[in-house]
C-alpha cells in the first residue's frame, strides 16, 4: 500500500551532468532518534563523504519503506548544496529510497577511460577493446538509485527489507549490532536477482572511498566499517543497443551509521 506523505514529489529539473559526475546519496543529520523525534534527512552529490559538492536537481521517487507500507516523502527543497525533506519515521527500522532517472551522456575517449578505471570496471574495457572501440567516445546511458537506513526508537529486523529498487544493496546484518572493525554482511540485488562479479567502494566520513571487494556469486560480500556513518556503492554496466547508447549503467548507493 501507498499513500501520501506530504506533498507529492515532482520531478526537479535537470542540469547539465556527465557520467565522470558525482555519486547522488541519502545522508540523514541523524541516522538514528528517539521514537515520535522528527529527522531532517539529506539528499547530496559528490565524490567526497558526506558533504554535498553539488546540488542534486533531477532527484524523484522518494519514498520511505517499511514492512507494512511504502510512503512518499514530502517535497524536497534545496538547502545550500543539498536537498532536504523533514519526517518522523515510524517505530523501528525504515528504508529511505529516492532516483536520479535515466539519462544518456556521450563522454570524451579519455574520459570515459578514466571513469572506467576509477570505477574498477575493467571488464567493460576490455569489451570495448574486443569490439574495437578503445579509441572512441562513450555512449552511456545511467541512472542512479540511492538507499538509507534510519533508525527510530528500537532496532527490528526493517534494515533487511528488499525496497524493489533495479539495483540494491541489502544488509543481512543489523547495523545496530555491529561494532567497528566488524564486518557487515549484504548482498546486492539487480532486477531482484543476485548481482555477481561487482565491485564494492566503501566511504566512511572525512575518508576517500575504496575499494573494498566484489561480489559473490549471490551477489553477496562482507565489508569492514569504522564507527560513524558510511556509504556503499556499486555501479553495474552492460552493453546495449540503442540509439544514442552502447553502455547502460546502474548505479546504487547505500548509507547507513554504526554505531
Amino acid at each position: 500500500m501507498k499513500r501520501s506523505f506530504g506533498l507529492a514529489l515532482g520531478l526537479i529539473l535537470a542540469l547539465a551532468e556527465t557520467v565522470t559526475a558525482h555519486y547522488t546519496f541519502i545522508y540523514p543529520e541523524k541516522f538514528s532518534v528517539a521514537l515520535g523525534e522528527p529527522m531532517i534527512i539529506g539528499f547530496h552529490a559528490s565524490d567526497s563523504f558526506p558533504d554535498s559538492t553539488q546540488l542534486p536537481r533531477r532527484l524523484q521517487s522518494g519514498t520511505l519503506h517499511t514492512g507494512k507500507e511504502s510512503i512518499s516523502l514530502p517535497d524536497f527543497h534545496a538547502d545550500g548544496l543539498r536537498q532536504v525533506v523533514r519526517l518522523t519515521p515510524p517505530k523501528g527500522y525504515s528504508i529511505l529510497t529516492a532516483i536520479n532517472p535515466a539519462r544518456t551522456e556521450t563522454v570524451k575517449t579519455n574520459e570515459f577511460t578514466d571513469y572506467l578505471k576509477k570505477e574498477s570496471l575493467s571488464s567493460v574495457i576490455e569489451h570495448r577493446e574486443m569490439l574495437g572501440e578503445s579509441d572512441k567516445p562513450g555512449r552511456e546511458k545511467y541512472s542512479m538509485y540511492l538507499k538509507s537506513i534510519v533508525l527510530s526508537g528500537s532496532p527490528d529486523d526493517g534494515y533487511k527489507l528488499v525496497a524493489g529498487l533495479p539495483i540494491e544493496f541489502v544488509p543481512e546484518s543489523d547495523p545496530a549490532q555491529i561494532k567497528a572493525g566488524d564486518k557487515l554482511s549484504l548482498r546486492v540485488l539487480f532486477k531482484g536477482n543476485p548481482a555477481a562479479g561487482l565491485q564494492i567502494f566503501a566511504a566512511a566520513k572525512g575518508k576517500a572511498a575504496t575499494n573494498v571487494g566484489t561480489t559473490d556469486r549471490n551477489g553477496r560480500i562482507s565489508v569492514s566499517v569504522d564507527s560513524g556513518p558510511c556509504r556503499l556503492h556499486t555501479i553495474l554496466m552492460e552493453r546495449v543497443t540503442l540509439a544514442h547508447a552502447d553502455w547502460e549503467s546502474f548505479w546504487a548507493t547505500l548509507t547507513f551509521e554504526i554505531p
